[in-house]
């Protein structure tokens, strides 16, 4: 079974690469803000319990097959019936003792929203979603439209003196006027994960 992964960045040790062998934590969202037909529906899985440090539920975790994931806001155990996907948590790395999902990477998309231009910024439309196929999950394919070229090198760097770094709000109220009505801009990548035996 292929499992939707969203990245809302490229993972730190891998770029997740079409073929590639991944082996990492996962949680699962419940509510990813994409349209039904990219995410799962009334998927049982078996649920335990985790606790903190204090010997407090924080979480469940969720198995399904070889599919190991993080779920938080709810604490029962047994079988439970979920929707979402699956989301990528630098935070989850950190914890030694949690489990691994190993997976191979079948697809990556770039998750384009579509927001209108406000008076202060950009409203997204909610689940306006377009996908494009990449070959893997590098930072760099996150580009908005109406650019969409091949991106810049890794290692391209701006001529000295002609580049200035501004916030996302600053950079709105000083090019509202030049910017478009709408536009496609990058949020992250879906990516299809064939989930296999880790061992």
């Amino acid at each position: 079974m292929l499992w939707p992964v969203l990245l809302d960045t490229g993972p730190r040790d891998t770029t997740w690469s079409l073929g590639e062998r991944v082996s990492t934590r996962l949680r699962w969202v419940d509510d990813p803000d994409l349209p039904d037909d990219l995410v799962l529906h009334q998927v049982v899985v078996r649920a335990s319990t985790l606790l903190d440090i204090d010997e407090q539920p924080w979480a469940q975790l969720i198995e399904a097959g070889d599919l190991l994931a993080v779920r938080q806001g709810d604490h029962r155990t047994g079988d439970v019936t979920i929707d979402g996907c699956l989301g990528l948590d630098d935070f989850l790395g950190i914890i030694g003792e949690l489990p691994v999902t190993v997976g191979i990477v079948r697809r990556v998309r770039v998750v384009h929203n579509l927001p209108d231009r406000g008076a202060d910024g950009w409203i997204r439309r909610p689940r306006d979603v377009r996908l494009t196929d990449v070959p893997d999950a590098r930072p760099a394919r996150l580009c908005d439209d109406p650019s969409f070229a091949e991106p810049m090198p890794d290692d391209w760097e701006p001529e000295p003196g002609t580049m200035q770094i501004v916030s996302p709000e600053e950079y709105f109220r000083l090019a509202r006027d030049q910017l478009p009505e709408e536009q496609w801009q990058a949020r992250g990548f879906l990516v299809d994960l064939e989930v296999t035996d880790p061992s």
